[in-house]
């Protein structure tokens, strides 16, 4: 009988878990809003494999937490257009700096540094990655993960 509950319980978590995937980036088309008049998108995305042990950190836009990075999956904010830092919480890894036009999107590749064979993840690294089809090229796989604030896709 206690083999049996074990079973039952492992299969609930697997269902709970798979209720958590969000859908691939590349099935969403059509289904992500329009950018308001007079804002940009900044996509941040994390394309590492989701076995590796990576701390999520929260990541910030000028300051307001947007935000948690997760290996293979990505979100997107909308910003006024402006000049923009991003960076994780604690500003322990490098962030980056860039202009955001209206109507602009960008792209911001999260990677997370291994200590050694450990597995244990260290700092976050950031890139801005341009051109825009080398960024949503390595998105295609990445499972949606919704950001910390209101842009949300429609029925996620």
């Amino acid at each position: 009988m206690n083999a049996w509950l074990r079973i039952v319980a492992a299969a609930a978590i697997a269902v709970m878990l798979a209720g958590c995937a969000g859908p691939k980036y590349e099935t969403l088309d059509g289904r992500i809003p329009p950018i308001a008049q007079g804002n940009g998108r900044i996509y941040f995305y994390q394309p590492q494999p989701t076995n590796i042990s990576s701390a999520q950190q929260k990541l910030r836009v000028n300051n307001e937490v947007v935000g948690r990075n997760k290996p293979g999956s990505f979100f997107f904010v909308d910003r006024p257009a402006g000049s923009y830092v991003v960076t994780n919480l604690y500003w322990t890894g490098d962030g980056v700096s860039f202009m955001l036009d209206p109507g602009q999107t960008r792209y911001v590749r999260i990677m997370a540094e291994s200590l050694g064979s450990t597995g244990t993840v260290g700092k976050l690294s950031m890139q801005l990655v341009d051109p825009a089809e080398l960024a949503e090229n390595e998105m295609r796989a990445l499972r949606y993960w919704g950001a910390a604030t209101p842009e949300q896709v429609r029925g996620m």
